[in-house]
């Protein structure tokens, strides 16, 4: 049983970029060209858009690659706040010293160590949390993580994360 073809007209550039993906694949342009098609359908049948798609897949990535992990939100702030009344000061060191690492891992990729920082808490972040970074006149900054499941003991601890990255960054905390 032969398959019906349709022509679609693409740009000669991306034209071509399809041709070195089928090549890279060992596929036919025609497969790679209907792979593609398909995939794209079958995102939009979910109601979502393909470069979310794609965006949030890039986050998953660097996420792993800067040794994050994903949990379940409720026990790990339970967990989270059990640690934090038992042994506060040596969590609160250890959050601190945490933060003060991952200040120095910023600062030390190009660019601005602020603005990769505020990407890496949003995908710390993913799901309920929010973080919020503003930056206010005077060259102040404002920084808040608000979540709604957070318990005292995580409030502390994401504190102290963040108050360690800020410092390795040069910034000196002012208010609480």
């Amino acid at each position: 049983m032969s398959t019906r073809r349709k022509m679609l007209a693409a740009d000669e550039d991306i034209a071509n970029r399809i041709v070195e993906v089928a090549k890279r694949r060992g596929s036919t342009v025609y497969q790679t060209v209907n792979d593609i098609l398909e995939q794209a359908l079958r995102v939009d049948s979910m109601g979502l858009a393909l470069n979310d798609v794609i965006d949030n897949r890039e986050k998953l990535e660097k996420a792993k690659n800067m040794g994050l992990t994903f949990t379940i939100e409720k026990l790990l702030y339970e967990i989270m706040d059990i640690a934090h009344e038992q042994v506060e000061e040596k969590l609160d060191d250890l959050w601190l010293e945490t933060g003060r690492w991952y200040g120095k891992y910023f600062s030390s990729k190009n660019g601005d160590a602020v603005k990769a920082f505020e990407e890496a808490m949003e995908l710390l972040t993913l799901g309920n949390p929010v973080f919020s970074l503003e930056r206010q006149n005077g060259g102040k900054l404002s920084v808040s993580c608000v979540g709604e499941q957070f318990t005292d003991g995580s409030t502390q601890m994401y504190g102290l994360f963040i108050q360690g990255a800020f410092e390795t960054f040069g910034w000196e905390l002012i208010k609480k």
